[in-house]
């Protein structure tokens, strides 16, 4: 069987799915099934114009997306459907070999789980970071808030989770150090590296570099309209689920847009285990030149 329990030091339980011994979500599916896409993934057939977005959970892969589609499409406007519909491990191979050309797909799967056809034709890759501490809160509150996971756990203990590697997609880390050394190792694989917080910081001029990276040449005016329409307050607005849909997937208010703060870590972590974080990632990140920003100033 594919289903995995992992369950927290207070006795609450992460409902994922075992892949050979990478753990995924369920995605609300019966385990096996979730775990023979993932495993078909590999062979997933590649367009020469398929783009990728690829990034750990909670780094802003919904923000991302939409920005992208917004500059294929040319125009300032929300698009009808989720990132979700065209993620390589939430869809099946035929829906996604359904979408028209361009397609925005995206994945947090790490590299290894990846299409090969990704390497073997060069094709472009959008690789989004986020400072690990905002990202495991809000790791924590997409977890409790979806109902497929089942989790209703405490802070402090899925803080445990996240540093033991037991959360979906495994560590962090590991993640995040491989594709460093990808792209250290191959500089001419077209990879556009952006940061979570640079966008919040500077929207107008990342979405400036993203263009460049995809070979598109919107006018300003379509640039700062693209800014505006994705602030948080607008993405919050534009892209909720209907109630009926919010009550068969989510778990009370719960929404993916939930703050699109950079320092909400502050209001989480105890000063004890800001400590044992940061001493966690000196260990598992020496040697890593990547730079993170906790608080804009």
């Amino acid at each position: 069987m594919s289903g995995l329990e992992v369950v927290d030091a207070g006795g609450d339980v992460v409902q994922l799915v075992d892949v050979d011994g990478y753990r995924v979500c369920t995605f609300d599916r019966e385990p096996e099934k979730e775990a023979d896409i993932v495993r078909e993934i590999k062979n997933f057939n590649c367009r020469h114009d398929d783009v990728f977005i690829i990034a750990p959970p909670k780094s802003g892969t919904h923000w991302v997306w939409e920005i992208i589609s917004m500059l294929y499409e040319g125009r300032a406007e929300t698009m009808q459907k989720s990132k979700s519909h065209q993620m390589l491990e939430h869809q099946t191979a035929d829906i996604l070999e359904g979408i028209k050309s361009p397609r925005i797909l995206d994945s947090h799967l790490d590299i290894q789980h990846l299409p090969k056809q990704i390497f073997e034709q060069r094709l472009k890759i959008v690789h989004v970071l986020r400072n690990p501490k905002d990202l495991l809160v809000s790791y924590y509150n997409h977890v409790k808030g979806i109902l497929c996971y089942g989790y209703n756990g405490k802070w402090e203990n899925f803080f445990s989770l996240f540093l033991n590697d037991e959360l979906d997609y495994g560590s962090w880390f590991q993640y995040v150090r491989e594709w460093e050394k990808f792209i250290r190792e191959n500089p001419s694989h077209p990879i556009h590296v952006m940061f979570y917080e640079d966008l919040q910081e500077n929207s107008i001029g990342e979405i400036k570099r993203l263009a460049t990276f995809l070979e598109l040449e919107p006018s300003e005016e379509l640039i700062h309209a693209i800014s505006e329409k994705c602030k948080f307050g607008n993405m919050y607005k534009d892209k909720m689920y209907p109630d009926s849909v919010r009550r068969e997937v989510y778990r009370g208010d719960f929404t993916m847009y939930r703050k699109g703060t950079v320092g909400d870590w502050k209001n989480w972590f105890t000063v004890t285990q800001n400590e044992v974080f940061d001493q966690h990632y000196k260990q598992k990140m020496a040697g890593s030149n990547l730079q993170f920003k906790y608080t804009l100033s």
